[in-house]
């Protein structure tokens, strides 16, 4: 945390560092780093598993669905 206002610092006064955390949101937070694949929990890399679910038959023919989820290579949390 120190680097990061040690940075705004050069660029912003106190005020205005005052008002960017003021704002802080952690779910847009989080949501960057899903969007960059990058685990918000340990920094890992997310990638997309996939997967075919077996879905018994829909007339009489075998169904399945095509699945799939974000993982951290690191943690394995999903998102």
């Amino acid at each position: 945390m120190k680097e990061i206002i040690e940075i705004l610092e050069e660029r912003y006064s106190p005020e205005e560092i005052w008002e960017l955390f003021d704002n802080y949101d952690e779910d847009q937070l989080r949501d960057y780093f899903i969007k960059n694949d990058i685990c918000p929990l340990c920094g890992g890399e997310i990638y997309t598993h996939r997967w075919r679910e077996n879905r018994g038959e829909h007339f009489g023919f075998p169904a399945f669905e095509d699945m799939r989820e974000l993982k951290c290579e690191s943690c394995g949390e999903t998102y």
